[in-house]
């Protein structure tokens, strides 16, 4: 194939896929919103976590958007929201990032907030490596430098001798594992289940996990606090619905990148809040983790134009 050629197919490939989402710039927009509204649930469950249990703040980061969700989806899509063709799937799938909720809230009870979001954030590099395990996912070198990239990353971050050296960083990585392994399962129904319907059941297990653990750690909330868990549970809420509307109007692969933003609105929160601002080693390790990360969305976004011009 001539260079001329290549170049007209690329012009046209680029054309293709600003015509495929036009309204590309919306996706976007709502998922920084998204990333301010998660930076923002994260530092109201470390303050909450001050004085309240763990179970209580998770409970209310699911219980509270799936009243929100009920209150505005069911009466236009009925009981449908109910009946999923994987039972299984979207329960393991709820119970999956119901745990990595509890490991991060935990984390933030014990650490700073931005060297523990920074740990978490190698999830899409233990996506990629559980993507190859498990569904036989080829992966090339930029996939692989993007890995060890991650895991250098947090090994900075836990440097031996630096003060997170401690049990304590294995809670991030808690959540990392968590949800890269809800990420493989929703992997396995992606384009099969409504994504509406994909949330619901997330908020649902969620909530009736964390209910079940409510009675034997309940303290009953002051104004101010039950102030702050309606909040965690409405910003939460603002944060899923967010996601789910910033896919309709672009693709993953565009909006992966765009996640990090979160790792800056928690560092900025956590200083503001609570006085944590990282030193300079493990404000390397959190370059190298991003880096990490934009580089699996460079490899990903690379495969999907192979196989579109395949």
């Amino acid at each position: 194939m001539s260079s001329g050629s290549s170049a007209k197919q690329s012009k046209h490939s680029k054309q293709s896929e600003h015509s495929d989402h036009p309204h590309a710039g919306r996706g976007i927009l709502l998922a920084l919103t998204a990333t301010v509204a998660y930076a923002v649930v994260d530092a109201l469950s470390k303050y909450q976590a001050r004085e309240y249990p763990v179970e209580m703040i998770v409970w209310a980061r699911y219980f509270v958007p799936l009243m929100l969700f009920l209150a505005v989806f069911v009466p236009k899509s009925g009981m449908r929201l109910l009946r999923t063709a994987f039972p299984l799937v979207q329960v393991i799938r709820g119970v999956l990032l119901t745990v990595g909720t509890v490991f991060i809230v935990f984390a933030y009870r014990v650490m700073p907030m931005a060297e523990a979001q920074a740990i978490s954030f190698i999830h899409p590099v233990l996506l990629t490596v559980w993507a190859v395990i498990f569904l036989g996912e080829k992966v090339s070198l930029l996939g692989w430098t993007a890995v060890l990239l991650g895991f250098s990353g947090v090994l900075i971050i836990v440097r031996p001798g630096g003060g997170l050296f401690t049990p304590a960083a294995f809670l991030p990585l808690g959540l990392a594992l968590s949800f890269s392994s809800y990420q493989i399962f929703t992997r396995l129904i992606a384009g099969k289940e409504d994504s509406l319907k994909s949330l619901f059941w997330v908020l649902l297990v969620g909530s009736l996990a964390m209910s079940l653990a409510l009675p034997f750690s309940w303290i009953d909330p002051t104004p101010k606090g039950l102030f702050f868990f309606a909040l965690i549970g409405v910003i939460s809420g603002i944060g899923h619905f967010s996601t789910i509307k910033a896919l309709e109007f672009a693709p993953a692969s565009l909006l992966a990148p765009f996640a990090y933003i979160q790792l800056l609105w928690v560092s900025i929160l956590g200083v503001l809040i609570f006085g944590d601002f990282p030193d300079a080693l493990t404000l390397v390790g959190m370059a190298v983790v991003v880096a990490g990360g934009l580089l699996v969305a460079a490899s990903a976004s690379q495969r999907a134009r192979r196989q579109g011009g395949a």
